[in-house]
């Protein structure tokens, strides 16, 4: 017995950590089906609570929600922009590095966080680039006691809140 699109997609879903468009998923679900029957999977997935958007229009990216949920994906959203912007400027090492010490003084139950992310600062930047946007579990609880949103604006920690949406 052959998978229904429905199982199918949140296969493809569950082992691609960021997201699958509906070109993508249209791609790779055998036997082929027609994009109206994919919207409506889709749309079902989504009224079940089964898989979660990011982005809008021809940039939305479907996630399942069992392999991550909305608020890791956000904090991970927020920490590929704020990678992103360590890659330009390494030099806010130093700005992480303050925030760091104000974390070990507000929170000294995150210590063992807060002593990885200050051997990752000390350490190489593809090192801490890599651990900042990894999708594993191990990351999801490392980012929970991060340093680096300050370095993310406003306006963009709004726009990912917006764009990481559930159904």
């Amino acid at each position: 017995m052959r998978p229904t699109s429905r199982d199918q997609v949140m296969q493809l879903l569950a082992v691609e950590p960021a997201g699958l468009s509906a070109p993508e998923l249209m791609r790779l679900i055998r036997p082929r089906i027609s994009q109206p029957t994919l919207w409506r999977t889709l749309d079902g997935l989504r009224a079940e609570g089964r898989i979660a958007t990011q982005g809008r229009a021809r940039a939305t990216r479907y996630h399942a929600t069992a392999r991550i949920d909305l608020p890791a994906l956000r904090s991970l959203r927020l920490h590929q922009l704020a990678a992103r912007r360590l890659a330009a400027d390494p030099e806010l090492r130093r700005i992480a590095h303050q925030r760091l010490q104000k974390l070990h003084h507000a929170n000294p139950h995150g210590r063992v966080y807060q002593d990885r992310w200050a051997d990752l600062l000390g350490g190489s930047l593809p090192a801490l680039l890599r651990t900042m946007t990894e999708a594993s579990e191990q990351a999801d609880a490392l980012r929970k006691e991060s340093p680096f949103t300050i370095l993310v604006t406003p306006e963009e920690r709004r726009r990912v809140f917006t764009d990481v949406r559930a159904a």
